[in-house]
């Protein structure tokens, strides 16, 4: 069982992601990191990351040299967020349109 399976909210796999974006060379083959995402709030998840890209340019170079820049493009989290859009969904893709516009 990962940390990730293990965390109590999207926010602490979130915190997970990013340290295993860090950490791992070959995310590609890292079931930890996939279990960020694949716990049910996956959108919440890639709306933690985006809302701390946002406010950490270190923290988006990461998340694009990783190869999942697209996270950060304007308009992804409101393509991709399911529904209910909880409140940090939300609030990621505020800031997607702020960045477009």
């Amino acid at each position: 069982m990962s940390q990730a399976t293990r965390a109590k909210s999207a926010k602490a796999r979130a915190t997970i992601a990013l340290r295993l974006m860090r950490t791992v060379k070959d995310l590609g083959n890292c079931r930890a990191f996939d279990d960020c995402g694949e716990m049910g709030d996956g959108d919440e998840m890639v709306a933690h990351i985006i809302c701390r890209a946002a406010a950490d340019p270190c923290i988006a170079a990461l998340v694009k040299s990783r190869g999942f820049g697209y996270w950060l493009e304007p308009g992804y989290m409101e393509r991709m967020a399911g529904t209910p859009i909880p409140a940090i969904v939300q609030q990621a893709i505020a800031l997607q349109r702020v960045q477009g516009a």
